[in-house]
């Protein structure tokens, strides 16, 4: 399995995303992963299935604005990474009842155990500190976005 930096640096990226709820927000990551290559065209529908059956059991929505859209599938053999900026953002159902801005869906494979668990809790750690959260949204680069991501450590941001 790819480490933390692994996974992060082979991220897709969508700036500034415009969709108008976080069904479409799912669905403009994924469908930009198959254009990417990230996911063969033939499972688009079942990497979306997967995750929004994961969202209706409840809600990956954190305060702060943040969302973790996940989904277990057959269709990946290692963790696969879209990262969203919706400046706007989008009802997400969030704890705090704010709107969600940033999203990171992650395709998990379904015979994989808990290792995507590590992975989120290294990414939360991360997107807690709110220096992190106000320069993602104010990225206007995917390798601007995913330095931002990669330069925080528990220590803090490196310099």
């Amino acid at each position: 399995m790819a480490t933390f930096d692994e996974v992060i640096l082979k991220s897709l990226v969508c700036l500034d995303m415009k969709d108008k709820d976080g069904q479409h927000v799912v669905t403009t990551l994924i469908e930009s992963a198959v254009q990417q290559g990230l996911l063969t065209p033939e499972h688009k529908e079942e990497a979306i299935t997967a995750v929004l059956r994961r969202e209706q059991c409840a809600s990956t929505a954190l305060p702060d604005g943040i969302a973790l859209p996940h989904g277990r599938t057959d269709c990946v053999t290692d963790i696969v990474c879209m990262i969203g900026i919706h400046p706007g953002g989008v009802d997400f159902g969030a704890p705090d009842n704010q709107l969600s801005h940033i999203f990171v869906l992650l395709l998990v494979p379904a015979t994989v155990g808990c290792n995507h668990i590590h992975f989120l809790a290294n990414l939360s750690r991360r997107l807690m500190e709110q220096s992190v959260r106000y320069e993602l949204l104010a990225a206007v680069t995917r390798e601007q976005l995913l330095q931002m991501i990669l330069s925080y450590t528990d220590e803090g941001l490196m310099s």
